[in-house]
């Protein structure tokens, strides 16, 4: 019998910063993941670290992050698979690789985005300068030199309204056309709608032959990015705090509003 394969969502899902564990008022129990100076930045409860042992040793598991190849390299758990990284935009064999066909796949779909990428991201950082905003605005690269897309990010969390309404002006005055915009807290991304987990995703587990071989598939996900890769596997969850379990808590209780 076939191990199921489980493909999870690592930041806000599984781990988590210690600023948001305290605003959950919950304890750090062991590190997840360091930071560029290699320094402990995101963290496992007891609990996360129970579970993803008992994944690990149990299941096939598959990262599905968007984090990319450098950043899910300071993850400190020993994933031992195959990895879906960079939003989508990555897949890495067990022994690290990167698969052929993707990779030419998505050096061709980006190919019309270079130029365009590198214009949002001087429009947004001309723009946070002269208002005086404390925000940057990265582009993320794979493949050598490969511009993915590109996220904003507030240097003040309290601040986050000033990141927040000068996107919306420049994406109201230059359009979105060919992207999506991922946001969630202090983070604000334009990624290019060939970039989505759920692509990659069905296009690992055709490979992977999931479907013939009966070999069942578990998502865990805690945002709307998410969505797109949960709804590729025969079940899905989501943690109780997180964007998809607000939604998914609201709407049950306009349903039940109406039927009382």
């Amino acid at each position: 019998m076939s191990k199921p394969i489980y493909l999870i969502d690592l930041d806000d899902n599984v781990f988590q910063t210690k600023h948001k564990l305290e605003m959950q008022n919950k304890k750090a129990f062991k590190t997840a993941a360091l930071d560029r100076q290699l320094k402990p930045i995101s963290f496992l409860t007891h609990c996360q670290s129970n579970f993803i042992d008992w994944l690990l040793k149990n299941a096939d598991v598959i990262p599905v992050t968007a984090r990319g190849t450098e950043e899910t390299s300071r993850v400190d758990i020993k994933f031992n698979s195959w990895k879906i990284m960079t939003h989508g935009a990555v897949i890495t064999n067990p022994n690290g690789n990167p698969d052929s066909d993707w990779k030419n796949h998505i050096s061709k779909e980006l190919s019309r985005y270079q130029d365009v990428l590198h214009n949002k991201q001087q429009i947004l950082t001309k723009a946070f300068n002269d208002n005086n905003v404390k925000a940057w605005a990265r582009i993320n690269y794979e493949y050598n030199d490969l511009a993915i897309y590109l996220v904003t990010k507030h240097t003040d969390r309290m601040l986050l309204h000033e990141m927040y309404d000068i996107a919306d002006k420049l994406d109201k005055k230059y359009g979105t056309d060919g992207f999506y915009i991922h946001r969630n807290g202090n983070n604000i991304a334009w990624i290019p709608k060939c970039i989505q987990k759920g692509l990659a995703v069905e296009f690992l587990l055709n490979k992977l032959k999931t479907e013939e071989k009966g070999i069942p598939v578990i998502g865990f996900g805690d945002s709307i990015s998410d969505h797109t890769f949960l709804k590729q596997c025969d079940w899905f969850g989501m943690p109780k705090s997180g964007q998809i379990t607000s939604l998914l808590n609201c709407q049950i209780a306009k349903l039940e509003q109406k039927n009382d």
